[in-house]
């Protein structure tokens, strides 16, 4: 990679982050929304879906890094990228840290 990164990629990687805060955001206040409403199963799932989306936000950035590296023809950055997903990836699997 040259000295002066390309601005779409910072552009892309914000563009992730931004959608998934949003998106968990809107879907856990229709939750909380529902809950208020219609108290039942129907908005705990809602509400649950909204910490998924926010859960997987970075694995997503991370994603779209790897992808974007790659696609540069920047190979350091691009397996660092994958051995970050590797750990999320096997943190979310095998619950390290979980007692």
């Amino acid at each position: 990679m040259s000295e002066k990164r390309e601005p779409g990629l910072d552009r892309a990687l914000a563009m992730v982050l931004r959608i998934g805060a949003f998106s968990a955001f809107f879907v856990m206040a229709a939750g909380v929304l529902a809950h208020i409403l219609a108290d039942g199963a129907i908005s705990t799932r809602i509400e649950m879906t909204g910490v998924l989306i926010m859960l997987a936000t970075p694995v997503v950035r991370v994603l779209v890094a790897m992808a974007l590296f790659f696609r540069e023809k920047d190979w350091r950055y691009g397996w660092i990228s994958v051995g970050v997903l590797l750990i999320l990836l096997l943190g979310s699997v095998l619950g390290i840290g979980e007692r």
